[in-house]
């Protein structure tokens, strides 16, 4: 969490509205948008600067396929320290939502596939579309 904020938090703090090719936290003014030789030659809107958006999915909320495809999922939070987190994992047959608040975690899975939700020693099963909540005190699927 920590590189995350110091490195696309920068970008945050810098005025961007997307992930950048690159970010350099040492380049100040215009220098900042070059690259390639070329004085705006940075992308300031990357599809491969993104990986904190799968790294919270994946890790944070938990969300994994176990089948291909989404088939079957598991959804196994851990915050590392953050005191809450919403969001939600795309996959073929729509989103699955994670919420995670006050020691309670949501979670509302996409149309087709079947998941299970991990939570404080908890195993609960969620079916296509269904909406499942575990209240606890932890902030871990663990």
């Amino acid at each position: 969490m920590d590189e995350i904020r110091a490195y696309w938090g920068g970008m945050l703090n810098e005025g961007a509205t997307s992930f950048w090719e690159l970010y350099n936290p040492d380049e100040k003014g215009l220098a900042k948008y070059a690259m390639y030789g070329r004085p705006f030659g940075k992308s300031l809107c990357h599809a491969w600067g993104a990986s904190p958006l799968y790294l919270l999915g994946r890790y944070y909320l938990g969300v994994s396929p176990t089948k291909p495809g989404y088939e079957e999922y598991v959804v196994q939070p851990d915050l590392g320290g953050l005191a809450w987190m919403d969001g939600s994992v795309p996959t073929p047959h729509g989103a699955i939502r994670v919420s995670v608040r006050n020691g309670t975690v949501t979670v509302t899975g996409p149309a087709k596939g079947r998941g299970v939700l991990v939570w404080n020693g908890e195993k609960r099963p969620i079916a296509p579309g269904a909406t499942v909540t575990v209240k606890g005190a932890g902030n871990s699927g663990n």
